[in-house]
């Protein structure tokens, strides 16, 4: 019976569940010996993605990826946690931040497939849409 990425990474995470950081550590190398034995070793990154979906989608945390200018301050990342918190009924966010030197201003904010886009250019385009053109 084969074994599917998806399985790998839910039994990796149902190990992990409340393990410490050294007895993780063990785990994980365990858990790649294990794949090679099965030579599943070549899967090993479309595991541990799923690994982190399963994880995430567990403890309630929401990866947003931040698309900004400039580096953003304490303050908006404090706004930008909130508003996925709340949106996504999340319990923790991590921030990804990503610098775009050509964003002119705003902020491009993306969770999953869904993008809230509030650069300026992302603003014109919504105005031009509107007016029609």
């Amino acid at each position: 019976m084969k074994i599917s990425n998806s399985q790998y990474a839910l039994a990796l995470y149902e190990a992990a569940k409340g393990k410490s950081q050294s007895e993780v550590n063990e785990l994980v190398a365990n858990f790649v010996k294990v794949l090679a034995k099965n030579n599943q070793i070549k899967n090993i990154n479309n595991i541990l993605s799923k690994f982190n979906e399963t994880w995430n989608r567990e403890e309630g945390i929401v990866e947003a990826e931040v698309t900004v200018r400039e580096k953003i301050s304490p303050e908006m990342r404090s706004d930008i946690e909130k508003y996925v918190k709340t949106k996504y009924k999340a319990e923790k966010v991590e921030i990804i931040e990503v610098i775009n030197k050509d964003i002119k201003g705003g902020i491009i904010v993306q969770v999953g497939d869904e993008v809230a886009d509030a650069s300026i250019a992302g603003q014109l385009k919504k105005l031009k849409s509107s007016l029609g053109k």
